[in-house]
């Protein structure tokens, strides 16, 4: 600016000073004017009155009023309320301590509103659905008595806003139908129309703390009005997790969205679900979500937890008794030890035998079943479990009642047989646990099954079958035991027992070295069968010859009582020559062998006067020439030598 003189500068300062004299003169006198043409009493009216126009809801403003005229025109208002629903659980949906409605002038001036902005200050709002799944912030819905409300004067007019700031406050959604609610705090929320959309920038605070929602979605008064689908495009940022959600909503409760999740650290998720600190991580998720009033559907989905991926379906319907879960779900492979699962036993060392009684007094930990219906059906072609072997073609159908724990169908490949069972748990407060089994397990490999100690092997081959049907009830560990019902039913054919130093000392191999000759005990034992059939009743099995093994030489059958209340056994085996030992060998075979003691150490002794009795017998007939009585015995045995077969008794428990 080329240099001027001192009284041209002045002059110029002069000009500029009366001209912000005459703007404030003008701004004052139309401020004035303004004010006693609309007063702010009444630019709230005509809100109050487009409000319950378009909505069908009170809004009431029951604070001081002022109007604001820079930077724009705006009617500042304290504790409003805005109505809910006829059937919500409380009468209003909003309220409000501060708001400024920014106004456009134009519209104003020929006695109509228009709203440009709203900035809220302080806001507790409250969304909810009812029992039959209508939500408050959709108007015009039936209420209770089936009449419809007030509906939105669509062909009227109503509230435009370009513009919608809120901040310090709290939104809570209720579900009716489960009567549960959740809470989010609120710093900052954002909604600005462009065009066709309306953009969405929102700050989360109390213990949603630093996650970002962004994203756009249609229209307000679009989804108010109910024509087209409503869109959505959004994305959920947090610490440790992203979350994005694109699809429609309709006034019908019709929404469709594409839903994908991204999770770093089980940490993340804890303003959401609390306790989910071991989840394995990281979590991803996608899913194809349907909502209708009925029901909540995600189809093809997909949950990678550590990378180890389910497919398939969940269903949750919405019903006035609550909702009922439905799952549907396959793996190729999963293992668990990727999941953080353990071998049992692994955390610590077993007790001391003799000591510690097999069945404890504790109390059992309470057992608390979610309160919610659910049926599951879940199939996995091969699952590994620390601690056993490979599971195959797994299929389990679940299903949860109150108070209850249904395995429908249970059935898996093991060691190189097939396992099926069904089961139920009852747990209800105050009431004691209930367990009740049914499985059938066919053709496995006693081989398999015994390299699951990781010591050397005891077996060489060997099929194993086992059934039970079984029932108990009790507060701890003993009481279950001692009101165990029912029965099981465990053979073994074709297997060879490893003999001498490979095997490792048990009971099992003290009572066949007891029982068996010296030559016999050192080397591998062929076992053709062995049967164990306990019928419980109470805790008690008494056994007539219902445990029983043979070898190619030598049957053995046991009878006495296996009691689970008293925590003991007392059982007599019986050993007779089938061929091929000789009279040498068979003095020394035990003719009556005791098993008896608690059973956690039962100890293992020879019955003296049976054995006794025995050994006189054959000494008389010898000395008499009784040759032919001695051969008879010992060599061919008696018609009874099948003893297997004598074991499984004339009824099996019933396969599941």
């Amino acid at each position: 600016m080329p240099n001027l003189p001192a009284s041209s500068r002045s002059r110029r300062w002069r000009i500029v000073l009366a001209t912000l004299g005459v703007l404030a003169l003008l701004a004052v006198g139309g401020s004035i004017a303004l004010t006693r043409a609309f007063p702010p009493q009444r630019v709230a009216a005509l809100l109050a009155e487009q409000v319950r126009a378009a909505t069908g809801r009170d809004f009431r403003i029951g604070g001081g009023l002022s109007l604001r005229l820079l930077p724009s025109i705006a009617v500042v208002a304290e504790e409003l309320t805005f109505g809910n629903a006829p059937w919500g659980s409380r009468p209003q949906m909003a309220t409000i301590q501060r708001a400024a409605f920014e106004v456009a002038i134009e519209p104003l001036l020929h006695g109509q509103l228009r709203v440009l902005r709203v900035d809220i200050d302080g806001a507790d709002v409250l969304l909810e659905t009812d029992a039959r799944g209508h939500a408050n912030w959709i108007f015009g819905e039936p209420d209770e008595g089936g009449a419809k409300a007030p509906a939105p004067a669509a062909q009227t007019s109503a509230v435009e806003l370009d513009e919608l700031t809120l901040s310090n406050a709290r939104i809570a959604y209720r579900v009716g139908a489960s009567q549960t609610t959740q809470t989010l705090d609120i710093a900052s929320l954002q909604l600005v129309k462009q065009g066709e959309r309306t953009a969405v920038a929102l700050q989360f605070a109390g213990r949603h703390r630093g996650w970002k929602l962004e994203g756009q979605t249609g229209h307000y008064d679009a989804l108010v009005r109910g024509g087209a689908d409503w869109p959505f495009d959004l994305r959920l940022v947090g610490d440790g997790i992203r979350l994005s959600a694109k699809g429609s909503f309709d006034a019908g409760g019709t929404l469709q969205a594409s839903v994908n999740a991204h999770v770093e650290r089980a940490a993340a998720l804890v303003p959401l679900i609390d306790n989910l600190t071991a989840l394995p991580m990281p979590i991803d998720a996608s899913a194809t979500i349907k909502r209708t009033p009925t029901s909540v559907t995600a189809d093809a989905l997909r949950v990678s937890l550590a990378g180890q991926t389910l497919n398939g379906r969940v269903t949750v319907l919405t019903r006035p008794s609550g909702p009922q879960f439905e799952i549907d779900a396959h793996a190729a492979t999963l293992d668990l030890a990727r999941w953080g699962v353990r071998a049992a036993g692994a955390a610590s060392a077993p007790a001391p035998a003799g000591h510690a009684p097999l069945f404890s007094d504790a109390s059992l930990p309470k057992i608390a079943l979610p309160e919610l219906p659910l049926r599951a059906n879940l199939r996995v072609d091969q699952l590994a479990m620390p601690g056993w072997p490979t599971l195959g073609a797994l299929q389990a159908q679940v299903r949860l009642e109150p108070g209850r724990l249904l395995v429908d169908m249970l059935s898996f490949a093991l060691a190189n047989g097939r396992v099926q069972a069904r089961a139920a748990l009852t747990a209800r407060p105050n009431e004691p646990l209930r367990l009740q089994l049914r499985g059938d397990a066919r053709g496995l490999s006693l081989e398999a099954l015994d390299a699951l100690r990781g010591a050397p092997s005891r077996f060489r081959g060997g099929q194993v079958a086992l059934q039970a049907d079984l029932a108990a009830s009790g507060r701890t560990p003993h009481d279950l035991a001692a009101s165990l019902d029912g029965q099981a039913l465990l053979t073994v054919r074709d297997a060879a027992l490893v003999g001498g130093a490979a095997i490792e000392r048990n009971v099992l191999i003290a009572v066949l070295q007891t029982l068996l000759p010296k030559q016999e005990s050192d080397k591998a034992l062929s076992i053709e069968c062995a049967v164990v059939r306990l019928p419980l009743h109470h805790g008690v099995a008494r056994i007539d010859r219902s445990i029983a093994m043979e070898t190619d030489k030598v049957s053995m059958a046991a009878s006495g009582e296996l009691n689970l209340a008293a925590q003991s056994v007392s059982l007599t085996f019986q050993p007779v020559v089938k061929k091929g030992i000789g009279i040498d060998s068979s003095a020394n075979l035990a003719k009556l062998v005791m098993l008896e003691g608690p059973l956690q150490d039962p100890k293992v002794g020879i019955d003296m006067k049976g054995t006794a009795r025995e050994a006189a017998n054959i000494g008389a007939a010898v000395a008499t020439g009784g040759l032919t009585l001695v051969g008879k015995r010992l060599l061919s045995g008696p018609p009874d030598t099948q003893a297997c077969k004598r074991a499984l008794g004339p009824a099996a428990p019933r396969a599941p």
